[in-house]
C-alpha cells in the first residue's frame, strides 16, 4: 500500500483549505490526493492516517469532530510557504508548528 506524502497532504491543505475558520475531513484530502498522478491508478486506499497524526501532535492540524472513518480538522494557525535551505524544496508550516522538518531531505527548519 503506498503512502501518501506529507508533502502532498500539506500542499493540498495549503491550497485549499489555509484558513483556520475553514473545517475539512480526512475524506476531502482523499478526494485530492486521488486527482494526483501517483495516487490516481491505485485500487487500494491511500494510507495516511499516520501523516494526519502527527500533524496533529505538531500543533498544525486541530481535530474537531468524528463520524464512523471520517475525522474533521481546523488549522490552528494558517500555513506558510517556507524554503529548505538544505535542498531548495519548498514546503508548507504552521508559525506554532514544532518540530519542522523537509519531507525531501530531513533537515530542520
Amino acid at each position: 500500500m503506498l503512502k501518501a506524502s506529507s508533502f502532498d497532504i500539506r500542499k493540498i491543505i495549503f491550497d485549499n483549505f489555509n484558513d483556520t475558520d475553514v473545517r475539512f475531513s480526512n475524506d476531502e484530502i482523499l478526494g485530492y490526493l486521488n486527482k494526483i498522478d501517483k495516487y490516481k491508478e491505485l485500487d487500494d486506499v491511500l494510507d495516511f492516517e499516520d501523516v494526519l497524526l502527527k500533524m496533529e501532535k505538531s500543533g498544525m492540524l486541530r481535530p474537531i469532530a468524528q463520524n464512523f472513518n471520517t475525522r474533521y480538522y481546523r488549522l490552528w494557525n494558517a500555513l506558510e510557504p517556507a524554503t529548505c535551505k538544505a535542498c531548495s524544496s519548498s514546503m508548507y508550516f504552521a508559525p506554532n508548528e514544532e518540530g519542522k522538518a523537509c519531507s525531501q531531505c530531513g533537515a530542520k527548519m
